[in-house]
């Protein structure tokens, strides 16, 4: 999102700090490319909550090679903040982050999950995260003269919190403007759920999903088919199999499970930042049942963008009804597709920056 609105304006230089298997990923970024390898000795612990810290050496080699200094800076995840420790004071003073998720509630967050699924350890070292985050962004909010996250309302607990200038800067996916058509149930309706399952907050949603939501589901709406689709642990997929969710594992074309899907479903109940599923499902135009955090930060009007529930009773009510009433169905999945048209989607161009000159002027360089 960033690289597509900064390059309309600006020559962008992109550093990557990760792996070789990570730096070789973002090939289609504009502008140019530098990459540095993250710092080594990373403990288990710091492995488990996410953190991937630079190699401040590496990182002030990488950009001193770069004529002048940029207008503006930009770190991206609080991971690498310690990244500017490697730029030169001078840039310091426009240097911006973006936080993207809340990784402080992030880890609280996965540690209840944790607790939940019976998994004291995890718990212990995800709790200890929370901590080990939450002091890392009140340190971030007083470097960074600006501060970006994608929930409205998490940028308002972090300015209340900490002060500084907090700015809600919601994610934003890229795709057709123009949505799949409804699918009616033609004898057989199918709920999706899409989500990787290596990741905690998707897997506990579909365990919930196959122990409490499916057998109420298949009781209200005779012949429903609620499809999984999305890569697993080996145990974990063998779960799945064995039971009655019709689980996909890896697809490649996500469009073709979407065209054949009834509904979505998004009954989670942690993890933080945006839920691109959810956005994922508007831009194919399909209506959403989805838990109040699920659709947290991103403007919901709960019976208007998507039908909000958080028992499982009332989730398989919500997705009855959308089932049923084909006018619903299609004013939900509208109305969603309206909300990721205006606030969401990554247009076709890009209107000029804020503070950008309209006369012409050479373009100033970020990084």
């Amino acid at each position: 999102m960033w690289a597509h609105e900064l390059s309309q304006d600006r020559d962008l230089v992109t550093l990557v700090i990760g792996t070789q298997d990570v730096a070789s990923a973002p090939e289609n970024l504009p502008g140019r490319i530098l990459r540095v390898p993250p710092a080594l000795g990373r403990s288990k612990w710091k492995k488990a909550i996410g953190w991937n810290a630079p190699d401040v050496a590496r990182v002030r080699a990488a950009v001193a090679d770069l004529a002048g200094a940029p207008e503006r800076v930009l770190v991206f995840r609080l991971g690498i903040s310690a990244a500017v420790d490697g730029l030169p004071v001078s840039w310091l003073d426009r240097a911006e982050i973006d936080l993207d998720d809340w990784e402080s509630e992030r880890c609280w967050s996965l540690a209840g999950l944790s607790m939940r699924a019976g998994s004291l350890w995890p718990a212990v070292q995800f709790a200890a995260g929370s901590f080990f985050y939450r002091r890392l962004e009140r340190r971030a909010l007083a470097r960074f003269p600006v501060v970006h996250i994608a929930s409205p309302d998490d940028a308002a607990v972090l300015r209340a919190r900490f002060g500084g200038t907090v700015r809600a800067t919601p994610n934003r996916i890229a795709g057709p403007a123009s949505p799949l058509p409804d699918r009616a149930p033609e004898g057989r309706a199918s709920v999706l759920f899409v989500g990787t399952l290596a990741y905690l907050p998707n897997r506990d949603a579909v365990f919930w999903l196959m122990k409490s939501i499916e057998p109420r589901l298949a009781a209200a709406v005779p012949g429903v088919t609620v499809t999984v689709v999305g890569d697993a642990p080996r145990k974990t997929g063998a779960r799945f199999k064995a039971s009655a969710l019709d689980w996909r594992g890896y697809v490649d074309d996500l469009r073709e499970v979407y065209e054949a899907a009834t509904i979505v479903i998004a009954p989670l109940r942690g993890g933080s930042g945006t839920k691109l599923k959810i956005l994922e499902a508007w831009l194919y135009g399909r209506a959403v049942v989805a838990t109040s955090h699920a659709v947290r930060g991103l403007g919901v009007v709960p019976g208007r963008h998507a039908l909000v529930a958080d028992s499982a009773d009332d989730i398989v009510e919500a997705c009855r009804k959308l089932i049923e009433d084909g006018a619903l169905r299609k004013h939900i999945a509208e109305e969603g597709h309206r909300l990721l048209l205006s606030q969401f989607l990554i247009p076709a161009e890009t209107p000029s920056i804020e503070g950008v000159p309209a006369d012409g002027a050479a373009p100033a360089p970020v990084l």
